[in-house]
């Protein structure tokens, strides 16, 4: 069932690159970021281009960008330290897309997705769908310590639910996600599973509504799939586990196996 950090900007378009700086120039104040722009404006450029083809010389570029010498050498340097260019110097040379590491691209790559109408729904059916692996993870791994953490999370979503505290019941319920898919010893799993949490605590601060069913309700049979969450993993319950998941992610309970 069921956090994440990238310290680098995705990409910005020419229109967002320009805009961001016009309205510091607006307020009579220089850009304080205008490197970190520059940076994002190149790396936009090598993300189009092929691998190992030339971009232009420093001096085409930074014409480009609009920005001093120094500004320009400074967000180079950012372009470079995020895998995006290469530097080549002497007859031919100037700047290059450079190959990157997948993990940097698949992480420049979701760091640039814009949001939009559908990000939510988007996010929770990947986020749906990445469960089980998450699950499994935890079933073979979980410590009692992790245990601990998770009841301390029920803990806090059953006080918010004494004062109707609806966000914070939900920010209790991300977090207890959290500390499950921080598990995993799968660095790529856990790493993209955290991020779509991340996207879903950003945008979704209400619970569905269901059907013929009061707020209440609704919260308290939540607050039970979480704390049957904590007790199946904690006793290695690999079917309640899987048929709490189920619940969560439907709102429908399975169907019982046949004898």
């Amino acid at each position: 069932m069921p956090h994440f950090e990238m310290s680098e900007g995705p990409a910005l378009s020419r229109e967002l690159w320009r805009a961001g700086e016009s309205q510091q120039v607006a307020a009579g104040q220089e850009p304080a970021n205008r490197a970190v722009m520059a940076a994002n404006r190149i790396q936009e450029l090598a993300a189009r281009a092929g691998l190992g083809e030339r971009l232009g010389s420093k001096d085409d570029l930074r014409q480009l960008c609009s920005v001093s010498v120094g500004t320009f050498n400074e967000a180079l340097k950012i372009a470079q330290a995020r895998g995006y260019v290469t530097l080549r110097r002497g007859p031919g040379g100037g700047i290059f897309a450079a190959q990157q590491a997948p993990l940097v691209k698949l992480g420049n790559q979701m760091l640039a997705i814009e949001d939009s109408e559908h990000i939510v729904a988007d996010v929770q059916r990947m986020r749906n769908a990445l469960d089980p692996l998450v699950l499994e993870d935890a079933l073979l791994h979980s410590s009692a310590a992790d245990i601990l953490a998770m009841r301390r999370e029920v803990e806090a979503m059953k006080q918010a639910m004494a004062v109707d505290d609806i966000p914070g019941f939900l920010h209790g319920n991300w977090r207890f996600q959290a500390c499950i898919a921080s598990i995993s010893p799968n660095v790529v799993l856990r790493t993209v599973f955290l991020s779509l949490l991340e996207v879903l605590e950003q945008h979704a601060v209400t619970l569905p509504s269901v059907p013929d069913r009061k707020l209440p309700d609704v919260l308290q049979r939540r607050f039970e799939l979480y704390e049957g969450m904590a007790d199946a993993l904690e006793t290695r319950d690999h079917d309640a586990v899987m048929r709490i998941m189920h619940e969560h992610n439907t709102g429908v309970q399975p169907a019982a196996k046949a004898p």
